[in-house]
């Protein structure tokens, strides 16, 4: 019997997997480093569970990650940024005499990031897409529209029209 190119039944493999796939390797990706094609891959996701989830459990904490920077952006946010600014000091020397010595300090300041309504948008499409995804209006909707640009179109009549 010939020996399959990856053995999926050994953990470790199962573990070098789910590290491919916590590092953001995709499956064509991840097919690749164990020799088989992205099709052949998908079809073997679908076989072997195991594989399956060394493949979620990897992605989890990803998605996680990715879900909560998502929702932190939609929803504004406060963050420390640090900047540099120029401080004078003003001091006497022996003589009596004024001096001024400038430097840099680098501070930190909290800033308001204001909410992203595109990432609210994402978030929402995604977390309720019944709710939120509207199918866009179909060319039939509109057929009836006269659409004379030569001429003109006299609104009145139309309207008429769609009232009897």
């Amino acid at each position: 019997m010939a020996k399959p190119k990856f053995d999926f039944d050994d953990e470790q493999n199962l573990i070098r997997i789910e590290g491919w796939a916590r590092d953001g390797l995709d499956d064509k990706q991840i097919a690749a480093n164990i020799g088989y094609s992205e099709a052949h891959f998908s079809v073997l996701k679908g076989k072997l569970p195991k594989l399956s989830k060394a493949l979620k459990n990897g992605r989890a904490p990803i998605d996680f990650a990715i879900e909560s920077k998502i929702y932190r952006k939609a929803m504004g946010m406060k963050v420390k940024v640090q900047q540099a600014i120029k401080v004078k000091d003003v001091f006497f020397d022996e003589e009596g005499r004024r001096c001024e010595k400038e430097r840099v300090e680098i501070v930190e300041l909290d800033q308001e990031v204001p909410p992203d309504t595109t990432a609210g948008i994402f978030w929402l499409k995604n977390r309720k897409p019944e709710q939120w995804n509207r199918p866009a209006p179909r060319a039939e909707d509109d057929a009836d529209i006269p659409t004379d640009i030569e001429h003109g179109i006299n609104i009145d009549s139309w309207i008429k029209d769609k009232l009897k």
